[in-house]
């Protein structure tokens, strides 16, 4: 159990930035944006070379930990600050914080140590976590090296790669994947702290930044998405730290230009590596930067340009590199998820029907409503509500039942009903109240993440999944709504509003569909391996008896026909349960553009002694008895609904 290792440098890091700085919470972002470049460095080093092993990484952190140790005792003649809780949200040690904003603290606190807990107690279980997250973490780990391998899944390889690089590491350290969830779950403290750093740099007081921690600490698809390894969460941090440094760039003297250029620089490009919606959430901050840098620098703004442009493609460019040379393109083949037609007609089109994502309600009536007026307003602007140039779902709809107040919600699909209404109100209140509209910053910072979900909207199509990408709008819009919720005349009514928060994000705390703590089959009863197949329980006596039958065939290369929904990364986890000898997993037979990949040295040698493939619903019809692979010859020698295996 090495995984404190990685933790240990990140502490380290801490020490030293925060010797000289009056607020921690500055050193939490730094230390988290210097640390992730550590982890993108450290992995494609060491892939060029094949040394993704343990000895390597081991090795590696080990001497990263040395050396900052060391650096530490040499600059450090006596202890570190120590953090008093009076410095958590400002620097003032003589405030005293009021018994409600205490209160509201600990809520905080319990529902971030809850969700912690989930993370670590279940197994990642997400859809897309056993599509290609794990998946491909796995494949990483096999090969020693992060370079595009053959599969049939290809967004195992295009999709962009941070999050899981992190996991990558905990789990060679760790021999398992009990802290994988941990990389979003990390970020949503980083994204509670970050929130309420913001706020103060809008100029809120102690009780605006503290309502800032309370909203974003409880945004329902965050609390579902933080025991997961999506990646959400984690864009969400980095676009935080993205706009922290923006506002400390504004608001520094001329000799930090540079340092915050190359912290803007770094963010953006960690964000990009993370996730490739992170394009449409930077994009308003990064003009913003450059406005405010021509305004001030004139003609020699394009060097804190070229800094920021530099930073972030040196972070993604190993990755472009790989997807340019496979898929003839940096950004891989990211599918029909970009709209093909625009214009004013089509943006409202979106906005609607994204807005739409988070408006269910258990009540029929309501969602009935809701969707009728919608496609009435399609009518006026004369858009297909269902048009598949917008649309990657089939069709429209307004979602409903109790999952849309948290009992089973779900982190692929969850709606934020109460935070759509917060935001308006809030939005509306600010429009009317010029004393709120002059405080620093805050319009435009309003403009710029408003303008997220715009973009969005604007490029990309409407899917019953996209709830889920919204996820970082509504965390960087947390301190604007902190800051106008302090700014209410009325404290009660504001402190209503945010106990009412905590209160109604209990339900998605505790009645996780896939990762329950209260329900028959929580996560404290319900066996590791079981809880694996929680999206699609009737695979697990099927995968089961597909390993066990190859176990008993003493079978050590295993070929794999998975098709285009995979559902991979169990397989991974049963092996790795049943069978202590060598197993090698290779993707065979591929009809995608990885396909030139099996003529690699590391691949074309591959010979299965048995193949696993997955029934799609054409083949289920029609069962084939036979497999062809490399001119050999394998027959179906156990069968199932949903998986076949063939043997030579």
């Amino acid at each position: 159990m090495f995984i404190f290792l990685p933790l240990l440098s990140w502490i380290a890091i801490f020490w030293l930035i925060n010797k000289n700085r009056t607020d921690w919470r500055e050193s939490l972002i730094l230390t988290s944006t210097y640390w992730g470049i550590f982890i993108a460095i450290i992995t494609e080093f060491l892939s060029v070379f094949n040394l993704i092993t343990f000895g390597w990484i081991l090795a590696t952190w080990g001497l990263i930990c040395i050396v900052l140790i060391y650096i530490w005792f040499r600059l450090n003649s006596q202890n570190p600050k120590i953090l008093e809780i009076n410095n958590y949200f400002q620097t003032n040690k003589n405030t005293q914080i009021p018994s409600l904003l205490k209160l509201l603290l600990c809520s905080v606190g319990f529902i971030v140590a809850t969700v912690g807990l989930i993370a670590i107690i279940a197994p990642p279980n997400n859809w897309d976590s056993m599509d290609y997250h794990m998946s491909r973490v796995a494949h990483w780990i096999q090969n020693h090296s992060i370079a595009h391998y053959p599969t049939n899944y290809t967004p195992q390889l295009y999709q962009n790669p941070w999050s899981e690089f992190v996991i990558l590491h905990f789990q060679i350290l760790s021999g398992g994947d009990y802290f994988a969830n941990l990389v979003q779950w990390f970020s949503m403290i980083g994204c509670v702290i970050g929130v309420s750093l913001i706020a103060k740099q809008l100029g809120t007081d102690l009780r605006g930044q503290v309502f800032s921690a309370v909203v974003a600490a409880t945004i329902p698809m965050g609390i579902l998405q933080a025991s997961s390894t999506q990646n959400d969460y984690v864009l969400a941090f980095w676009v935080v730290c993205l706009a922290y440094y923006l506002l400390s760039t504004i608001q520094a003297a001329e000799s930090d230009i540079w340092t915050n250029s190359f912290n803007i620089g770094s963010s953006t490009g960690l964000a990009i590596l993370t996730k490739g919606t992170a394009y449409f959430y930077v994009f308003p901050f990064l003009i913003w930067f450059g406005f405010y840098q021509i305004k001030r620098l004139r003609w020699q703004a394009w060097k804190p340009a070229l800094i920021v442009g530099s930073i972030s493609l040196l972070l993604n460019i190993s990755h472009y590199l790989r997807n340019y040379n496979l898929f003839a393109s940096p950004l891989g083949e990211p599918g029909g998820y970009r709209n093909e037609v625009f214009g004013i007609n089509i943006l409202i089109s979106n906005i609607l029907r994204n807005i739409a994502l988070h408006i269910g309600t258990p009540i029929g009536l309501w969602n009935g409503i809701a969707n009728k007026l919608i496609q009435i307003i399609h009518i006026f602007i004369r858009v297909d509500i269902n048009d598949p140039r917008i649309t990657f779902s089939k069709t429209f709809f307004v979602p409903g039942g109790w999952a849309t107040l948290g009992i089973t919600g779900n982190e692929n699909s969850a709606g934020n009903l109460v935070y759509v209404a917060l935001i308006m109100i809030c939005i509306m209140f600010f429009i009317t109240r010029k004393s709120i509209r002059k405080e620093n910053y805050i319009f435009a910072y309003l403009i710029a993440t408003m303008s997220t979900f715009l973009i969005f909207c604007y490029l990309v199509k409407w899917q019953a999944w996209n709830s889920r990408l919204h996820l970082p709008f509504f965390v960087i819009i947390s301190p604007f709504l902190g800051v106008v919720l302090s700014k209410l005349k009325k404290q009660k009514i504001a402190n209503f509003i945010v106990i009412c928060l905590l209160i109604s994000s209990l339900p998605w705390v505790f009645f996780n569909r896939y990762r329950p703590i209260i329900d028959s089959n929580n996560i404290f009863q319900m066996p590791r391996n079981e809880q694996y197949f929680s999206n699609r329980p009737y695979l697990k006596i099927t995968y089961t008896g597909a390993v066990e039958f190859i176990n008993s065939k003493k079978c050590s290369n295993i070929g794999l026909l998975m098709g285009n929904d995979p559902w991979e990364y169990p397989l991974w986890v049963l092996w790795r349960a049943n069978n202590s000898e060598l197993v090698k997993l290779q993707h065979i037979n591929i009809n995608n553009i990885s396909a030139i990949l099996e003529k690699e040295d590391s691949y074309r040698d591959f010979e299965p002694c048995g193949i696993i493939s997955m029934e799609t619903k054409k083949s289920k019809q029609n069962k084939s008895q036979e497999v062809n692979c490399k001119g050999k010859t394998y027959l179906r020698a156990w069968d199932s609904p949903d998986i076949g295996i063939f043997i030579k």
